[in-house]
């Protein structure tokens, strides 16, 4: 996960508080448990329980304010002689059950919080924003993220952090040692070739299919040009040879390009892995259409 989806994340994530924070701590553990074994917990009379985790034998407790407070925290945790806290309420319903319960944090977990935590009788835990974010980056796969981003309203970024996997990913596997710049009058431009194997009918229909996605080729264009000029030719060269080597017309072939890369990096299972190899694809084949226009011109 690159460091702009995390940032994205962090941020989402420490602004949300009280029963927001509980609602993004349910989607996450639904995404990584499922249903069956996760157990959203919502009313005032939860008895300290805010989901209960069935795999891990778990009980959860959140605590998410607009800015972190000892005091508070000890409250929340521990009660008082006119309230009764969250660990307490654990302690007298759930404890029996449930041998385990944490708390959850919208930000770093202070010092303070954590010997609080630990000093409790049995098996409490806490974990803050690093450990969510460690969640997300390490245990959820690519589209458990997409679902919890777009949860977040932050489903842009996530589309740009696999716009640019993609892009390394092509990058790491092209042949490093092949210094020769890209040469596009060396290649039959996939224009072309659209045009010798598609009839009018066929080729307006790939045209309307590169007008759908060109809203991302601004994206895909800022982030490759964070790449030197041989790296982008590397890319280009590589995707063009693995094209010319396979057969049937542009469609069969985008068609044959976009599956084996998915599979070869993601899975074929990853819808948005696909979409994203797709739109590079379709991209790069823009870009040698361009190339070869100027210097026919």
């Amino acid at each position: 996960m690159e460091q702009l989806l995390k940032n994205a994340f962090k941020v989402q994530i420490e602004a949300k508080q009280g029963s927001n924070f509980e609602e993004f701590i349910d989607e996450l553990f639904l995404l990584k448990y499922g249903a069956e074994n996760y157990i959203p917990i919502r009313g005032t009379r939860d008895k300290g329980n805010d989901g209960t985790i069935l795999t891990e034998n778990k009980i959860l407790a959140c605590y998410a304010p607009k800015k972190y407070n000892k005091s508070d925290f000890t409250f929340k945790v521990l009660g008082s002689d006119k309230k009764e806290g969250d660990f307490p309420k654990y302690v007298n319903n759930w404890k029996e059950q449930f041998c385990n319960w944490e708390m959850l944090v919208n930000h770093e977990v202070s010092p303070d919080q954590l010997s609080l935590i630990e000093e409790l009788e049995g098996n409490t835990f806490i974990k803050g924003i690093k450990q969510i974010l460690h969640i997300i980056e390490n245990d959820f796969t690519n589209n458990q993220r997409r679902k919890l981003a777009t949860f977040l309203g932050i489903g842009e970024y996530f589309r740009q952090d696999y716009i640019l996997d993609i892009i390394q990913d092509l990058l790491d596997d092209s042949n490093r040692d092949d210094t020769i710049q890209f040469d596009k009058s060396d290649l039959t431009p996939p224009k072309e070739k659209i045009e010798l194997n598609f009839n009018e009918e066929d080729w307006d229909g790939v045209n309307s299919e590169m007008i759908l996605v060109m809203k991302d080729f601004i994206t895909i264009s800022n982030i490759l040009s964070g790449y030197e000029d041989n790296e982008k030719d590397l890319i280009k060269r590589r995707i063009i040879e693995d094209y010319n080597k396979l057969g049937g017309d542009f469609k069969a072939r985008l068609n044959s390009l976009t599956e084996g890369y998915t599979k070869q990096y993601s899975n074929l299972d990853d819808d948005g892995y696909r979409l994203n190899v797709r739109t590079i694809l379709l991209y790069m084949f823009e870009q040698c259409l361009i190339g070869r226009k100027t210097n026919k011109e």
